[in-house]
């Protein structure tokens, strides 16, 4: 079928994206609406900070976070004091969806991003200088559900025909593939209705275009109330996303002790949120334009941590080989190629289980 682009009037996106958050997942935008949205940023310093640093007391670094589940331990880190208390300088700059943090590193625009497996590793092979350095948070099964909007539509087997919410290039367009391949369904006989934002999906849902849509628990209550029916959770596909810090290898060769540093805040910062995920939430709450409740929903269906376990990488290796075979991603690579543990080896040798 032909797929669809939705497309709202300014005025009404910005009304919507006033009320929700981000669908679980990270999305992807032009190369100049990267330009754009890495002009909107936020520093702990009256004074910008560059990448690297000739101080050896003051570590500087441009930090690219989206607008959700990553973006959590970094600010609790910002404001909490956690950066500031290991002389960490750090600029943010803000983007839709976890992919766009990873390409604003790549145009180097930012130092450090972050993304769900299958966005992350869709950047890797070719001339990538792209390196995995830790896990940093990952879905619990519980974490997104699927919601159908039809009353003709009462199992998953039925969306052949409808028309989904996807968020192309991000961890999302890979959960509707399982979900199609797990079901039987041709993914060709699915109308794909692509966005680039949350506010566009949840319009798609209440204008009554979408007949489903993969949901996190920041908005999942918007989809109900909107008469979404939950079909089930991640438990239907058997797969939780799983998140990663991502920088350049030479930014990590000249900048070893500082990303040293980076990763003791983030340690901080993740035991502070999963000791208690309802005042973490109430630390973020200024940050983020949805209710603090959403948000101590999510902080509760995802799991934080700084690590590379064996289980992480082989499920980064499985997504890239299943991506590959399915050609979802067009290079052929090893994703063991692309991962670099000096800093994380350096400061919590312990949480490496990763065998090469």
């Amino acid at each position: 079928m032909k797929n669809k682009k939705f497309k709202l009037p300014v005025a009404a996106l910005m009304i919507i994206s006033l009320l929700s958050g981000g669908i679980t997942g990270c999305g992807s935008n032009s190369n100049s609406d990267l330009k754009a949205a890495a002009q909107n940023t936020e520093s702990n310093s009256t004074t910008k900070a560059v990448s690297g640093s000739e101080d050896k007391d003051t570590f500087k670094i441009n930090i690219a976070v989206d607008s959700g589940t990553f973006a959590y331990p970094f600010w609790v880190a910002k404001n909490k004091g956690i950066l500031k208390k290991y002389n960490i300088e750090a600029n943010y700059q803000t983007y839709a969806y976890g992919i766009d943090t990873i390409n604003a590193v790549q145009l180097d625009q930012a130092d450090i991003g972050e993304a769900m497996d299958f966005a992350a590793v869709s950047r890797l092979g070719g001339a990538s200088e792209l390196q995995f350095i830790s896990f940093i948070a990952g879905n619990k099964l519980s974490a997104a559900k699927l919601y159908v909007l039809k009353d003709n539509i009462q199992k998953v087997e039925e969306l052949s025909g409808k028309s989904v919410v996807v968020q192309k290039g991000t961890v999302n367009e890979y959960v509707w593939a399982q979900t199609y391949d797990k079901f039987g369904i041709d993914p060709k006989s699915v109308n794909p209705l692509y966005i680039s934002s949350t506010a566009e999906g949840l319009a798609l849902v209440k204008s009554g275009d979408a007949d489903a849509i993969w949901a996190g628990a920041d908005i999942s209550s918007q989809v109900e109330e909107l008469g979404g029916r939950n079909l089930g959770d991640y438990s239907l596909i058997g797969f939780a996303p799983q998140g990663f810090l991502m920088l350049k290898k030479g930014y990590l060769e000249k900048n070893n002790e500082g990303v040293q540093r980076l990763l003791k805040a983030l340690k901080e910062a993740v035991d502070m949120i999963n000791a208690d995920p309802e005042e973490a939430a109430n630390i973020v709450k200024d940050n983020f334009k949805i209710p603090v409740e959403n948000i101590a929903r999510v902080l509760g269906d995802t799991i934080f941590d700084i690590r590379l376990s064996q289980q992480d990488v082989d499920q980064l290796d499985s997504v890239t080989k299943w991506s590959i075979r399915n050609k979802l991603i067009k290079y052929d690579f090893s994703v063991r190629d692309y991962i670099y543990l000096e800093p994380l080896q350096a400061v919590f040798p312990d949480t490496i289980t990763y065998k090469k």
